[in-house]
């Protein structure tokens, strides 16, 4: 079967609606061509191509539909590789060129007449790895469409086509705002003025990104799936914020680790996550009302527009994951209330995940690394999230 022919037979059972069971599949990682989605919980892999090479997701409570095709490179492009899959399937679209991720892409809103009209958008990117494209269309009926709006974006935003860029902003984002040039950033940590460069769009971009993942995970409340809907949304803001963030991280652990190795030689990494708790709990509180989701990204955060316990703990995660000491986020639906916990050798309250201990980090209240309060000690009612990492995905051979 042909590449060509097997998309066209899938974009024909979206519409017909297939019987065969569902496979359940959130994050989803292809070990041949080494692309990474990480798709809203509930989504349903209901059909695929013997190739490997097409894939159909549907999802049983909100009437979205996700097309992906992985095509042979040629001497194609992403905007030609777009254009054909929509006009295979009769759409009427509008093609936009941009760079992500140092790579040129295709973004498009498309409308399409089958058995009725729908309406969503379709990004098209070279896949680093192998040389391929890889096309994603999300869709829904047209009457459905706008109440579907952040259903429809959020999954071709989680898409990662290199596992070395997993920590950067989505397709989506940077396709709505690209670059306007470099701005300032003033932060302090274990008594020095760390000066860093972030770009004049961030901000907006990372609170869009909130804005909608929150609206995703807001029809996961009464769902059963809801503590997935939890982790995916912090795992979103993570990989968007670390990419934003990338040269004031970098710049605050260089600034704190030659005071780090010169008080503990053996273990710097300790010290340093001493600092930056500290950093994050001298942060004045105040919660960004304003906003829909009512959170604080990261950049605006570390700008001093707001922050709360969870983008504390996430700044937290983010800064000691660069330096390669494993970090989660702990959130608790019954508390109300975030941690960061660190893969370190230190002494204090832990919490084991995956058969490793992580001490806990208290970010709101200033205590030292390892110190909660009593009335959080029930280790049920606390949620890990584990962000991706390149190392944890292993190819197939």
């Amino acid at each position: 079967m042909t590449i060509s022919r097997a998309f066209r037979n899938i974009a024909a059972a979206v519409l017909l609606t297939l019987a065969a069971a569902p496979f359940f599949c959130e994050e989803f990682t292809d070990p041949d061509f080494g692309f990474y989605i990480d798709i809203p919980e509930g989504f349903a892999l209901e059909d695929f191509t013997e190739d490997g090479m097409s894939y159909l997701f549907t999802h049983p409570n909100i009437p979205v539909s996700l097309v992906l095709k992985v095509t042979a490179a040629g001497d194609s492009d992403s905007g030609s590789e777009l254009e054909s899959s929509l006009g295979k399937l009769g759409a009427d679209y509008e093609t936009v060129l941009f760079e992500w991720n140092g790579s040129s892409c295709a973004a498009a809103s498309f409308t399409m007449q089958t058995d009725g009209q729908y309406c969503g958008w379709a990004v098209s990117a070279p896949l680093t790895e192998s040389g391929n494209f890889i096309t994603m269309l999300s869709y829904a009926p047209a009457d459905k469409a706008d109440a579907c709006g952040a259903f429809l974006i959020s999954p071709l935003n989680s898409l990662c086509t290199d596992m070395r860029l997993i920590d950067t902003p989505g397709i989506i984002t940077s396709f709505a705002y690209p670059p306007e040039g470099r701005r300032e950033l003033v932060t302090e940590a274990g008594g020095k003025r760390i000066t860093s460069f972030i770009d004049k769009s961030d901000e907006e971009a990372a609170q869009f990104l909130v804005e909608t993942e929150f609206s995703v995970l807001a029809l996961y409340q009464n769902h059963s799936l809801w503590k997935e809907a939890w982790q995916r949304y912090y795992r979103m803001i993570y990989r968007d914020s670390c990419g934003r963030l990338d040269d004031t991280i970098k710049k605050i652990t260089a600034a704190l680790y030659p005071d780090a190795v010169l008080r503990n030689p053996e273990h710097p990494e300790n010290e340093i996550a001493a600092e930056i708790l500290a950093m994050v709990q001298n942060f004045k509180y105040e919660r960004s009302g304003e906003n829909y989701s009512d959170f604080t990204n990261l950049v605006s955060a570390l700008c001093g527009k707001g922050n709360d316990c969870d983008s504390r703990s996430l700044l937290v995660c983010a800064v000691m994951n660069s330096i390669n000491t494993d970090s989660i986020l702990l959130v608790s639906r019954e508390y109300s209330h975030a941690m960061a916990a660190l893969d370190l050798d230190a002494q204090g309250q832990k919490y084991e995940f995956n058969g490793t201990e992580y001490i806990m980090g208290e970010t709101t209240a200033k205590v030292t690394l390892g110190m909660i309060m009593s009335d959080h000690a029930d280790r049920s009612k606390w949620i890990p999230v584990r962000f991706a990492k390149p190392q944890l995905f292993i190819r197939s051979e």
